[in-house]
């Protein structure tokens, strides 16, 4: 394929995934192999959503991801027209969790949720409201910028979210936050601290 074939592909890539995705997933992916030219392709097609003063950026995040997004001066005025997940409530209750204590270990929240909390993250990542990274012999999971968006924050901050769900979390969850609480004792027992 040419140049405008393969920044097409990866502009539909982004598009569809509705999550940041690495450089790695973007080669595996669409099968380009040279990591440096996807690269490449995605600051042209970052540079001419600029040029054209376009409502959606490329942005990269979370390190070394990339992810296609409307700019947040644009996402406040049409948030109300979003679709609102359908979401059963032992779902939204995984999803605050994750929101509040995010970064947090896969392991760590079905101790704190159950063994369902694996059905609800499935839902979740399939939904494109959390992400979810290999980490030992677990995932760590947190929030997306399509999460963002939808409940009504400026940006996908970790600090920003946290904070307003620490209101929520407290309230409904207290049994929990005293579990969190409990676990992060212990964890320093065995640090030796």
């Amino acid at each position: 394929m040419g140049l405008i074939e393969d920044k097409a592909l990866v502009e539909a890539a982004l598009f569809v995934a509705g999550r940041p995705l690495s450089v790695r997933e973007l080669s595996k992916a669409l099968g380009i192999k040279s990591h440096d030219y996807l690269e490449k392709l995605i600051e042209l097609l970052a540079a001419e959503y600029v040029e054209r003063k376009s409502a959606i950026e490329i942005v990269r995040v979370l390190g070394d991801k990339y992810v296609l997004q409307l700019k947040q001066e644009y996402s406040q005025r049409v948030l109300h027209l979003m679709p609102r997940p359908d979401l059963r409530t032992g779902e939204l209750k995984t999803l605050a969790l994750i929101a509040y204590l995010q970064p947090i270990e896969q392991s760590k929240l079905v101790k704190l949720r159950g063994s369902q909390a694996y059905e609800h993250v499935k839902h979740l990542l399939s939904m494109g409201l959390i992400y979810a990274e290999p980490y030992e012999r677990t995932k760590i999971l947190g929030t997306t910028p399509k999460f963002a968006e939808l409940y009504g924050f400026p940006e996908n901050d970790p600090v920003l979210i946290k904070e307003a769900f620490k209101k929520v979390i407290h309230s409904e969850y207290a049994d929990l936050i005293e579990k969190i609480e409990k676990g992060k004792q212990n964890d320093r027992k065995g640090d030796g601290v």
